[in-house]
């Protein structure tokens, strides 16, 4: 075996440019792939990371509470005891907060939304808040404007690479306060420090209103970012004249949101066992049930275990459908590197064939020949393909550190996210090399196969 290697080591050496030009190639489409891999992943992780910071856990314990059979609420009763549960039989879990779920409209003295709302305590999820971020003030207000009226600023003002910003997350540790994304903002034409109105029905047909501060906002994350906003929790529940006890929905954050599909049966097969009325599962947010909730019969509580996928269903499609196009892509980047290879081997094979002839006629069988050649082509893509794979790393690291801006709209939309974020680690360079190994040396195989089948006469007869 040493022999065999050896000698397909020379045989590279000795045909530099051949080696150097198909390495090339092999290196660069490892490269392409390493940094389209990296993109997907991190768009993918980015939508999931602002879409349950937005409205969901990566698994919720959610549900419905009919006090007449023509009425729902999407609420939790009694949900510490869930709460403990939770925190119990989900080792996975890394945090489990939960959730006031509100509806209603917002008034300022200009314009008003109606929009749905969610009353979080910052204390328990501040690490998961934190990802979005806060918006520069010429994103939401005009800046001729603010200059005018900057003396009656009363909220905290920074800068941020540049740009001036007002307000923090940390205000809305406190009652009476509220969180805005920028396009609302701009809508209502308020700033951070502004009184508005919050008005909304309660579960009992009875409207409710308060006056909160806007404390910060946000910069916008797409389609999303426009349907959520956040108040206090207690806020929330006195709005809607529910008790402590009751909360929205608990949201658990895994630490490997690979094992959703676990957890979620895990925690059905718990409930159930301790006697709570389990919802069967539908893959809809929880607003798209109420309808047919109201519609049912049964009073009281009933539980409904569900996924960010779930909640999220207009994310999923888009992450399916962002997978779908780089798996699409890799295979026609392949297809056509397979193609030049296998053209590349052909060329070399004609002109070794008296080579061929020769081992053959000093005794090498098929299956000796058939080795070498394939020691060869094993070499040239794995050299190739980890060069490129570890180019593609570094560039990688280059290219996230540049924070590229997305400018256009639809894509802030689609992506929800103002940069490109790129994502690699050891598995995805591990899944280049090993998906460019495997094909490529697939491509190989027909073409060294038949340079096996050469006669031992005939091509040592052969001259180029």
């Amino acid at each position: 075996m040493y022999i065999f290697t050896l000698i397909a080591f020379r045989n590279l050496f000795k045909n530099k440019s051949r080696t150097l030009i198909l390495g090339g190639v092999v290196a660069g489409i490892a490269l392409v792939m390493t940094v389209l891999l990296s993109l997907i992943q991190g768009i993918q992780s980015t939508m999931i990371h602002n879409g349950t910071a937005l409205m969901s856990g990566h698994v919720n314990i959610a549900g419905f509470y009919k006090i007449s059979s023509s009425s729902s609420s999407p609420t939790v009763t009694a949900f510490k005891e869930l709460l403990e549960i939770a925190k119990t039989e989900v080792p996975e879990a890394e945090l489990i907060v939960d959730r006031v779920k509100a509806y209603g409209r917002v008034i300022s003295e200009m314009d008003s939304i109606q929009v749905p709302m969610w009353g979080v305590n910052f204390d328990q999820e501040e690490k998961n808040l934190r990802r979005l971020e806060l918006a520069p003030i010429k994103e939401y207000w005009d800046e001729s404007f603010w200059r005018q009226e900057k003396a009656d600023a009363t909220s905290e003002t920074s800068l941020k690479n540049g740009e001036r910003i007002e307000g923090r997350w940390d205000d809305l540790n406190s009652r009476g306060t509220l969180v805005l994304f920028a396009s609302q903002a701009r809508k209502l034409k308020v700033r951070v420090g502004d009184m508005v109105t919050l008005s909304m029905p309660t579960y009992r047909n009875i409207s409710n209103t308060m006056d909160v501060r806007v404390v910060a906002v946000l910069r916008d994350l797409g389609l999303m970012s426009q349907f959520s906003l956040f108040l206090h929790a207690d806020d929330a529940r006195e709005i809607y004249q529910i008790k402590k006890e009751t909360t929205g929905q608990i949201m658990l954050f895994l630490k490997d949101i690979k094992s959703v599909p676990l957890v979620e049966e895990r925690l059905r097969k718990i409930l159930a066992q301790k006697g709570y009325v389990m919802m069967e599962k539908e893959a809809k947010p929880f607003f798209l049930k109420m309808e047919r909730v109201s519609g049912e019969s049964w009073t009281g509580q009933k539980i409904d275990i569900t996924t960010w996928e779930d909640e999220t269903s207009f994310l999923k499609w888009v992450v399916q459908l962002l997978s779908s196009m780089s798996s699409i892509l890799i295979l026609v980047l392949l297809m056509i590197v397979v193609l030049g290879l296998m053209n590349t081997l052909w060329m070399s094979i004609r002109e070794r064939t008296s080579e061929i002839g020769t081992l053959r006629a000093i005794g090498l069988q098929r299956r000796q020949v058939f080795l070498l050649f394939l020691l060869e082509s094993f070499f040239l893509i794995f050299g190739g393909t980890l060069i490129g794979a570890l180019l593609g790393f570094s560039l990688v690291e280059l290219l996230n550190s540049f924070q590229i801006p997305l400018t256009i709209e639809t894509l802030k939309v689609f992506l929800m996210s103002n940069t490109l974020s790129f994502e690699i680690g050891w598995v995805q360079i591990f899944q280049v090399f090993i998906i460019m190994l495997t094909f490529l040396l697939i491509g190989a195989l027909f073409p060294i196969w038949q340079a096996t089948r050469l006669k031992p006469v005939s091509a040592i007869q052969n001259v180029n």
